[in-house]
């Protein structure tokens, strides 16, 4: 095929892009006046309220037992009614065609504290915690998001409450407050948001292509927002926040650009009664979205430029940039996916084989991305480089258009696009029910395509259409055109450029970059050099063709029969090698299936050197079944193969007609698996550069690892496996390893879904024959066990690796009884929603402590259950655990207010939560499997927890609070472990710190550098504090005197800073603190901790220094032991 010459190729595509605007608009015209025929006007059943009914008829699957209603409101909101009979929760979403592309220049983030401030209250409901109360109250979740040209305001609940939610979410609509005064405290929230991405690889890209976006498109803006864009802004303009943000909504919220979808089991006359009543006040300004200009925001200008840039870890990537049309128009025939299936294959032939052989890629990926919504779109392809990769890049973007070359020289190939087409309307065929708040985020989201006819509303993006041949080649050769050398940019990002100088930095993200002009050599033309090396994949083997189902039950599947399932799986082999559990579907009546096999070894991993071995064996195996398993995906299945936690995970899941081949080809190559010295050096990199990504994780990413590593055996953290890789890892260990993986093993296995008594026994026999191995004892099994720490106070402190890094964090891990204890966890589950609610409003909304903040409960029937505290943010992390003892101290309060018909209420609501039913079969798998593999083979658990929730009465609720959680206990048991993560750049209290001084003087300390006060030693703090206590008259104009200032500090009472809250809390003496001291733990354990070198704080906190041997003194629970003897069918 001839190529476009670079002038040329300019020319088309501004052309291009002026025609498709222009067709796109007669097009949607057109559309619009032929659609307005088939809307009728309605009234609703009770209120009599105007609307117009879509009569149309809708592509719906054959397996979607719902009913649908298209709607429209006479304020022009669009709508989407679902009633589903089986819906065990309610769900609306509420999505409007605002974004940050309407941001003012001069308040950029506008849109997203916008989306904050709406929950400030409405005209109906000006209370601001009433609708997260409401949610709390029964059973539900909330959250918003804001986008570039969409935000989405979206929440769930039980069925019985979903009117008050609803009408709660309209007023937001209807009458937002806006409250001035929570203006300072949402701004801050904003700023905590944006804090806490600012080392984030993917909000740093990001914000890199939006600043090296066309300086004149809106694109090219800051979208989050922080103090210095709007609360300073404000500042220096001399106008008010609440009224610019005020002024916002004003102009732009409009009725017309909303797009809503309610559903739940409520009748469609009822949903769109509800829909109609409440959202028809919402005020219709007209269209106020954003309208753009026929120009990119990757325009000519932006072309053909090679971008430098930072990444903060260890990894390397280039990234290809092609600006393409708009592709929304074309839903029906997204001929952009032909292309990304094609670069995301690992096939021989294929674009990522080759770059792999080389040894300079360890991933490919393709994918087009609306960079705004129905306008505008761009198509990415990006390599992740291996060292050599990095070395050689120019040959690498030069080997990427060689691939496209030989894409162009073979031409649009119309069955392959059939091949991925024809599975998209199988699985559609069989749809499985997704849950009501999936439905509702993503069915609000396709109405914003303007080309979308009501009738796909249902099918969007599940189904596309093949064309004919002719059409579909052409429109696959058009879009081909764009992804060429002369209409892309490159992005480069690497810690270490050793040839350039990254001498510009993006605003707000500080990434370091460099600009210049592409190679000449990267924007021309090439050829294919080495014939043969790259070829079009070939048939895929793995597509399904006898959708036959081996049990229907011989009834005839309707609403009313779906989803009610009580079998349980049947056990039907238990031997010294194999343990195989069946279950045949008799409730959902799709052909698909799900199988999990464990396979237990004698050595994974019982050393950090083992599991480093582990880790490299399951990415090289990864890597070469991703090679020798081409079309698994797009034949409607899904593997994986890893060793997670001390076995060999095997699951599969998807279409059950090919599963038995896919694990048959699955087991060859486990068993017959040779570690070649490229791969694994290849890998052994990438796993290098992994742990470095760790290095940049979060506070509250922190200290869940080191939570999961101090709280199980055996358990690594990535340092102790990063140390094992650099200094006692080689191919020959690794190899030996991998020799003696499946030397002795024990096979746990289970079958599920549209399978047969026989077909599941003929699968375990794959796996046993191939295997082929000597049996395992029991006790030669390793296990992993959850450590039974012994009670007492105990704390956990580290220093965060990442150096740019500004929030800090602490979480509290407050143990309650055994998770096999079912009263106690029922009891439990009670408290969790109105512990969560109230804790998010006290500490995130009015405190204002940081952006992630939460407390929630976790169960385990491994070891004792136990509430978490979180909350991560700029301030010293002290401070903020004395917050949350402050707010566990006040909660009984709010336990004690409970009447009966409080308590009763959350029960329902939480029974109802707990016997929902699964979805799909691999949902009901997935259940089933986690009672198999944890150990307890509880299969009716969740009754058995319902039974005990309803007896659960106020007395146990306090009383469970009082002996687990209240601070101020005095149970034997209370024990609590509180993790701190603190940042470089903040002071932190050195072990002799914290055995010296109290947890107020050093919280104080912290507010009092962060504040500006006061710069000093921590005796300073101590000696200016004592001095208060005692009552000493400080002349309070004299600032040159700690204690003066803190005296001034302490009498105004109109201060907001943290420090004077420290200062109070400081200030209460402890007079009982050496009491205190010495009631923190028994006199076995205080042996014991003492012998291994641990010391206490001040208040009697045992200091963790030594995991491990932490780990050793306490011991671990026993494994739990099954519910019921297992006699096995065979």
């Amino acid at each position: 095929m001839r190529t476009l010459q670079k002038k040329s190729r300019e020319r088309f595509y501004l052309v291009s892009v002026v025609l498709a605007a222009v067709l796109a608009f007669l097009l949607v015209r057109n559309r619009t006046a032929s659609n307005e025929t088939l809307f009728a006007q309605r009234r609703t059943t009770e209120s009599k309220s105007p609307y117009y009914e879509y009569t149309g008829l809708m592509e719906q699957s054959p397996n979607d037992h719902r009913q649908h209603r298209v709607i429209r409101l006479p304020n022009g909101i669009s709508a989407l009614c679902t009633y589903d009979p089986q819906a065990e929760t309610a769900a609306a979403s509420l999505a409007i065609n605002v974004g940050s592309l309407l941001d003012p220049p001069s308040f950029q983030g506008m849109a997203h504290f916008l989306e904050h401030m709406l929950f400030m209250g409405s005209g109906k409901y000006p209370n601001e915690d009433d609708y997260t109360t409401y949610l709390a109250n029964h059973s539900g979740s909330y959250n918003a998001a804001t986008g570039k040209d969409h935000t989405h305001y979206y929440f769930s609940v039980d069925n019985d409450a979903f009117e008050g939610a609803l009408d709660r979410l309209s007023w937001f609509f209807v009458n937002p407050l806006l409250k001035p005064n929570g203006v300072d405290r949402e701004v801050h929230a904003v700023d905590s948001e944006f804090k806490g991405s600012l080392r984030n690889s993917n909000w740093r890209f990001f914000s890199l292509l939006s600043s090296l976006s066309a300086p004149e498109h809106p694109y090219s803006m800051f979208n989050c927002g922080n103090l210095e864009t709007l609360k300073v802004a404000a500042l220096q303009m001399n106008v008010s926040l609440a009224d610019e943000v005020r002024k916002f909504y004003d102009t732009y919220y409009s009725a017309s650009i909303m797009k809503l979808t309610v559903v739940g089991n409520h009748t469609l006359d009822q949903l769109t009664e509800w829909a109609v009543s409440k959202f028809s006040a919402v005020e219709d300004k007209g269209d106020t979205r954003i309208e753009l200009n026929t120009h990119h925001p990757v325009g000519p200008n932006e072309l053909g430029k090679a971008v430098f840039y930072e990444n903060l870890d260890d990894s390397d990537e280039i990234v290809l940039q092609f600006p393409v049309p708009n592709t929304e128009s074309e839903y029906r025939q997204p001929v952009h996916q032909y292309f990304s299936v094609l670069l995301n294959t690992d096939t021989s032939g294929s674009l990522f084989s080759y770059l792999k052989e080389k040894g300079w890629a360890t991933d490919v990926d393709g994918a087009n991305s609306d960079m705004v919504n129905s306008q505008l779109s761009t198509f990415y392809i990006q390599v992740e480089l291996t060292p050599l990769g990095t070395s050689h890049y120019q040959e690498v973007v030069k080997t990427v258009f060689e691939y496209l070359q030989m894409l162009r020289e073979v031409g649009p190939q119309a069955w392959f696009y059939n091949e991925f087409s024809q599975i998209m309307k199988l699985d559609y065929q069989f749809y499985e029910r997704p849950s009501e708040l999936h439905w509702a985020i993503r069915s609000s989201k396709v109405q914003f395509n303007d080309h979308l006819l009501p009738e796909h509303i249902l099918s969007h993006g599940q189904i596309i259409s093949n064309g004919n041949t002719a059409d579909t080649e052409k429109r696959i050769s058009d879009f081909l055109e764009y992804l060429n050398p002369s209409n892309y940019r490159l992005f480069f990002g690497s810690q270490k450029h050793k040839s350039v100088d990254l001498d510009k930095q993006t605003p707000f993200y500080n990434v370091s970059y460099h600009i210049e002009q592409l190679d000449s050599s990267l924007t021309a033309e090439q050829a294919v050099t080495e014939k043969g090396v790259f070829s079009f994949p070939k048939p895929n083997v793995f597509i399904p063709e006898n959708l036959q189902m081996s049990n229907t039950g011989g009834k005839n599947i309707d609403s009313e029969s779906s989803g009610s399932n009580t079998q349980r799986p049947q056990l039907l082999k238990l031997s010294d090698k194999l343990e195989l559990w069946f279950k045949q579907d008799t409730q959902f009546h799709t052909p698909h299936g799900a199988v999990y096999i464990t396979i237990e070894p004698k050595h994974l991993p019982s050393t950090p050197q083992e599991s480093v071995h582990g880790s490299i064996y399951s990415m090289c195996m990864s890597s070469v079944l991703k090679k020798e398993l081409y079309g698994v995906g797009t034949g409607g299945m899904h593997y994986s193969v890893g060793t997670g936690g001390l076995s060999l995970n095997i699951e599969l899941s998807g279409f059950k007609e090919k599963m038995p081949l896919l694990l048959s080809k699955i087991m060859h190559r486990v068993t017959n698996f040779e570690l070649t010295a490229e791969d694994y050096e290849m890998y052994r990199q990438e796993l290098e550069r992994s742990f470095s990504h760790v290095h940049f994780s979060t506070a509250s990413e922190s200290i869940k690892r080191w939570q999961a590593v101090l709280t199980h055996s055996p358990a690594y953290y990535y340092k102790e496996r990063e140390y094992a890789l650099l200094n006692n890892v080689t191919l020959e260990n690794t190899r030996e390893y991998v020799a003696g993986l499946l030397k002795q093993t024990f096979v746990q296995m289970m079958v599920s879904g549209q399978f047969t008594e026989a077909e599941a026994l003929e699968m375990s026999d794959t796996v046993i024959h191939t295997v082929d191995s000597a049996h395992l004892e029991r006790e030669q099994m390793h296990n992993v066990h959850a450590v039974n720490v012994s009670p007492g106070k105990y704390m956990y402190s580290f220093g965060m690796s990442d150096e740019g890094a500004a929030n800090g964090g602490v979480v509290s891990t407050i143990y309650c009884g055994m998770g096999s204890d079912q009263k106690e966890s029922a009891t439990l589950m009670v408290i969790r929603p109105i512990l969560h609610n109230q804790f998010f409003e006290e500490l995130r909304t009015k405190e204002q402590l940081g952006y992630a903040v939460g407390a929630g409960l976790v169960v385990s029937k491994a070891g004792r259950s136990n509430f978490r505290f979180l909350v991560q943010g700029e301030h010293n992390p002290v401070y903020a655990k004395l917050r949350i003892d402050n707010f566990i101290r006040s909660f009984r309060s709010k336990l004690e207010e409970l009447n009966d018909s409080d308590i009763q209420e959350k029960i329902n609501a939480l029974a109802k939560s707990i016997l929902e039913k699964q979805k799909s079969i691999s949902e009901d798998a997935a259940e089933d499997w986690g009672h198999i593999e944890g150990g307890w083979y509880d299969f009716d658990s969740k009754h058995k927890l319902v039974e005990q929730l309803r007896l659960v009465t106020k007395e146990d609720i306090l009383g469970a609070w009082d002996r687990s959680v209240n601070p101020s206990t005095t149970a034997e048991n209370y024990t609590r472990i509180d993790y701190y993560a603190w940042p470089q750049k903040m002071w932190s209290p050195q072990s002799e710190d914290l055995v010296e001084y109290p947890e107020t003087i050093l919280a104080l300390h912290g507010c009092l550098k962060y504040d500006g006060i006061a710069s000093g030693e921590l005796a300073d703090v101590a000696e200016a504090v004592a001095l208060i206590q005692a009552g000493i008259e400080l002349p309070e104009d004299n600032t040159d005197s700690l204690a003066s200032r803190l005296y001034q500090l302490y009498n105004d009472s109109n201060s907001t800073l943290n420090s004077r809250t420290a200062l109070e809390m400081a200030l209460k003496k402890e007079d009982n603190i050496a009491e205190l001291r010495d009631s923190t733990s028994s006199p076995e354990s205080k042996e014991k901790y003492l012998k291994i070198g641990m010391d206490r704080t001040a208040e009697g906190v045992w200091m963790i220094h030594d995991i491990a041997r932490f780990k050793t003194v306490n011991g671990v629970y026993p494994l739990p032991e099954p519910v019921e003897r297992l006699a096995p069918k065979y």
